[in-house]
């Protein structure tokens, strides 16, 4: 039996006017706080936002205000849909918080929704049921993706680098800034689109960012009423070869809550597991305290991690400078100090760790380096998943440039 190709065109709906796209697109719904929303929302009536995070009116249901809200835009012309089945090329230039600028190009396609367990689509992050019940209520009411999955190909052979290199040498249909970068956009329909498709789905594939999007349409196509059923089999996904020169991550720094500890005390509970390197570009990770005072911290070659309950034993996972953060710095550590696993924040901003730090309500804080691009593949490839919040791909993959339906798409 022939297997069903990863990925496929279609026919997406998308803002007719290309002008428009600076005012209405928006970051994925799960990074925008109440005050970020509220700025978007102004920025024009039909910014994404108002249907991609929806807010209950006058006690109303909000996943409904967001089916009425699309249907408003499709029936005033607003939102167009293409007619024949469409690859939706993306490339984003953006300023990153180190001063460099990086240039990523992806394509937006529908990528079959099926189980992890298929082995064609591979993650590196956990997920938790609470995201994935609000993304399941927006489908049910919308009948749509909103927000992409965003995923990485192996793309051993070039061919999608090249093909996106060549269609991003002709002029884009749209060209903007919005959300703190560039974004052009480019349509791509006929033999280049299919093309596109097949160089975008040697198996497996590797999901960046958008976990609980995908595990949730995983989910919806087993309960999807029958007019979506077929369009349900798969979900809208941004794709990236790993040979994109413009892939970024970004630390996730930890914030962690309650009294403020001292830098003494904590350092003579680190001392079975961590040294204080001679050379702070050396260390694992960097410990910030109430005094503001730094405290570079090395793993110790011969720190014996039997007792380390929540520290994977699997190399591709115990390597990571975030596990041992997690496993032995917070939740060994501090937790013997401050009895007891305490909540934690996440930033992907130093200075906003540092500040923290520096605060009544934090313990300390915990910089990181970066996750890097090999070591998601080699956990992904090894079936293994990071702790929580190990990535922070940049920049986030907007919404609003493409939105897919199920009605119509099989």
């Amino acid at each position: 039996m022939t297997e069903t190709p990863l990925f496929a065109t279609f026919r997406g709906e998308h803002f007719a006017e290309a002008a428009s796209l600076a005012r209405r697109l928006a970051p994925p719904y799960d990074v925008i706080n109440p005050t970020q929303r509220a700025a978007l929302a102004a920025l024009d009536p039909a910014n994404i936002v108002h249907a991609d995070l929806p807010l209950a009116t006058n006690g109303g249901d909000p996943y409904a205000a967001a089916a009425g809200l699309l249907q408003a835009w499709r029936a005033s012309g607003t939102l167009v849909r293409d007619p024949v089945p469409t690859a939706y090329v993306l490339r984003t230039t953006a300023r990153l918080p180190d001063g460099s600028v990086r240039i990523r190009t992806g394509v937006f396609l529908a990528l079959s929704a099926e189980p992890f367990a298929a082995g064609r689509i591979l993650p590196h992050e956990k997920t938790h049921a609470g995201p994935k019940e609000d993304r399941r209520r927006l489908m049910h009411a919308t009948g749509c993706n909103l927000s992409p999955v965003f995923v990485l190909a192996p793309d051993d052979s070039g061919a999608l680098a090249a093909l996106l290199a060549e269609v991003g040498a002709a002029a884009p249909w749209a060209r903007c800034e919005a959300i703190g970068a560039s974004h052009e956009v480019w349509l791509v329909t006929g033999d280049r689109a299919a093309q596109l498709a097949r160089a975008a789905g040697a198996a497996p594939v590797y999901i960046a960012d958008g976990h609980h999007r995908f595990e949730t349409s995983v989910l919806f196509r087993g309960e999807a009423p029958e007019p979506w059923r077929a369009g349900a089999a798969r979900t809208l996904a941004h794709v990236v070869s790993f040979r994109d020169p413009g892939l970024a991550i970004l630390p996730t720094h930890r914030i962690v809550q309650g009294a403020p500890l001292s830098r003494e005390a904590f350092l003579g509970a680190a001392q079975p597991y961590f040294t204080v390197p001679a050379d702070a570009a050396d260390a694992t990770l960097t410990v910030l305290f109430a005094d503001c005072r730094e405290l570079p911290l090395r793993l110790r070659p011969d720190a014996d991690l039997s007792r380390v309950r929540d520290l994977s034993t699997h190399p591709a996972v115990r390597e990571l400078e975030v596990a041992i953060a997690d496993a032995v710095a917070i939740r060994t550590v501090a937790a013997g100090l401050m009895r007891g696993a305490p909540a934690l924040g996440y930033t992907a901003d130093a200075d906003e760790a540092r500040a923290a730090a520096c605060g009544a309500e934090c313990a300390f804080a915990v910089l990181l380096p970066p996750t890097r691009i090999e070591q998601v593949r080699r956990v992904a490839d090894a079936g293994q998943v990071m702790p929580q919040k190990s990535t922070f791909f940049a920049p986030k993959i907007p919404t609003g440039v493409v939105i897919r339906t199920f009605a119509g798409e099989g």
